[in-house]
């Protein structure tokens, strides 16, 4: 008798596991693949500005201006096109302005005409706290006897919200020795900001690399270096 309880238990299980199994192949066959999307976008934050671009991976598809349009998957509105972004000869387009939240799911979409013809569309799904690639950010570097000033130039026009979501990281390096400075970033930041690295060493060559850091994202890409050589008695002067 527990013999037959149990392989009625198994047979069961077994009905429960083909059906979860048949369910899962099921949506995963109805969700889309971006492999057949013939076409790659990517974001890319660009000096604190969304910069949305496209590849189409067949060469011989070369249209002769694009349209960029977007909607917000949450609230099942028709798309809209992105203003500066409407019959443009650029293979890119600043969405800066379009990110609302950047912890809702974006629909983008990107269509290439030649004349009157739409000859490709491609269409990508964005979450832009996670999906932005970040580039770091432009900065200049002023050497003085014992310290350096680190200067960013924050745009008036930035991706709402994304200043929270972000950490300015500037790294100082010396004979070997690497010393980060880690700075969260403040609401509505425009123009030049200078952060001071003191009491350093003279007669030393201090090199400084400045990125971004994201706690949804495990990568940084770093800058390249910029180097001052500390000399007493000097006012400024940096170099590459």
């Amino acid at each position: 008798m527990l013999l037959s309880q149990n392989a009625s238990a198994i047979r069961s299980l077994n009905l429960i596991l083909m059906v979860f199994i048949s369910l899962v192949f099921g949506v995963l066959r109805d969700m889309p693949d971006s492999s057949d999307e013939p076409c790659v976008l990517k974001i890319t934050l660009q000096n604190f500005q969304s910069i949305l671009s496209w590849e189409f991976k067949n060469h011989s598809v070369v249209p002769t201006h694009y349209t960029s349009l977007y909607t917000v998957m949450s609230r099942n509105e028709a798309m809209k096109t992105v203003e500066g972004c409407v019959n443009t000869t650029r293979s890119f387009c600043d969405l800066t302005r379009v990110w609302k939240n950047i912890h809702e799911v974006h629909i983008i979409k990107v269509e290439g005409f030649r004349g009157s013809t739409l000859l490709v569309h491609c269409t990508k799904d964005f979450l832009p706290a996670i999906d932005i690639s970040l580039e770091p950010p432009e900065f200049e570097v002023a050497g003085f006897t014992d310290h350096i000033g680190v200067t960013v130039t924050f745009p008036s026009d930035t991706v709402e919200g994304l200043q929270f979501h972000l950490s300015l990281v500037i790294e100082e390096e010396s004979e070997g020795i690497v010393k980060k400075h880690v700075l969260k970033m403040k609401k509505n930041m425009s123009g030049n900001f200078t952060y001071v690295i003191d009491n350093l060493i003279p007669n030393t060559n201090h090199c400084v690399s400045v990125y971004f850091e994201s706690a949804d994202q495990a990568t940084a890409v770093q800058s390249p270096l910029k180097c001052t050589f500390l000399q007493p008695g000097q006012e400024s002067g940096d170099q590459d």
